[in-house]
């Protein structure tokens, strides 16, 4: 018996039936996808159909109208801290100013190539 041929034999029975088993689930999770999507579909319609059906109480609109004003608060408190920085001044080469305290040290300084800076202690 050839033993190369029995091997070719085993490996392409093997990869034939992975190839069908990958296709079998594909095919399945394609279809239980197709269907969560159409039944998530057709809850969606049928809670819209609902809220519509039901007038906002007071309550809930009060609700509402609280969580608007609270993301409107989050927003307008976010947008400062995402506003451009101001840029640094440059560095004075008189005394003190010489050395840099470590919490006026940052990433950009470092990756800008100025290596570690002078301590501040000695």
């Amino acid at each position: 018996m050839n033993y190369a041929a029995e091997m070719d034999r085993i490996l392409a029975e093997y990869t034939s039936a992975s190839r069908t088993v990958l296709t079998r689930f594909l095919d399945t999770d394609a279809q239980t996808t197709r269907s969560g999507t159409e039944l998530f579909d057709e809850l969606r319609r049928e809670l819209n159909r609902q809220d519509q059906d039901q007038p906002e109480t007071l309550a809930e609109r009060t609700a509402r109208e609280a969580r608007e004003e609270h993301d409107r608060i989050v927003r307008e408190s976010v947008e400062p801290a995402t506003a451009p920085t101001v840029p640094r001044a440059p560095a004075s080469k008189r005394g003190r100013d010489v050395y840099v305290l470590p919490s006026d040290w940052t990433d950009e300084d470092e990756a800008g190539g100025y290596g570690q800076p002078k301590s501040w202690l000695a």
